[in-house]
């Protein structure tokens, strides 16, 4: 007789989504841009850790088309069901909104410069017409008329 049971609780795509980013973009340059731009935390006292906000705002970008609350649930309950997160706290849109004014724009350029690099080298096939490596933009809808 089939299990007939789901294998996870409908948040694939949210493991696979972030787990993909962290993949890309580890802990420890997270940190490091964190530091290297003097923003880490003062204190702990309940405010979201910069290493969160850091993640939150790249959240953002993964799911677009979701609210503040929504993508930091996603996040928190992502993060908690690896064992790196409080489980069931989510931050309000306020705290967010001041988490992320606190940390300011330096440490995401700052990661950025570090891991930002084309994905495609010259023998990838496509990826370029003859000496111009070919871009575009994904998902973004422009009105012409």
């Amino acid at each position: 007789m089939a299990d007939d049971r789901p294998v996870v609780d409908g948040r694939l795509t949210d493991w696979i989504s972030l787990g993909v980013l962290t993949a890309f973009v580890s802990r420890d340059e997270i940190d490091e841009a964190i530091e290297a731009t003097g923003k880490a935390a003062k204190r702990a006292g309940g405010k979201i850790p910069p290493r969160v906000v850091v993640l939150f705002v790249m959240a953002l970008a993964l799911f677009g088309d979701e609210d503040y609350e929504e993508v930091a649930a996603r996040l928190a309950g992502t993060l908690a069901d690896w064992g790196r997160f409080e489980e069931g706290w989510e931050p309000t849109s306020g705290g967010l909104t001041q988490a992320r004014q606190r940390l300011g724009p330096e440490p995401l350029a700052h990661l950025f410069s570090q891991v930002a690099a084309p994905v495609a080298d010259p023998d990838t096939i496509g990826a370029f017409l003859r000496t111009w490596r070919l871009m575009s933009i994904d998902g973004v809808e422009f009105d012409a008329a």
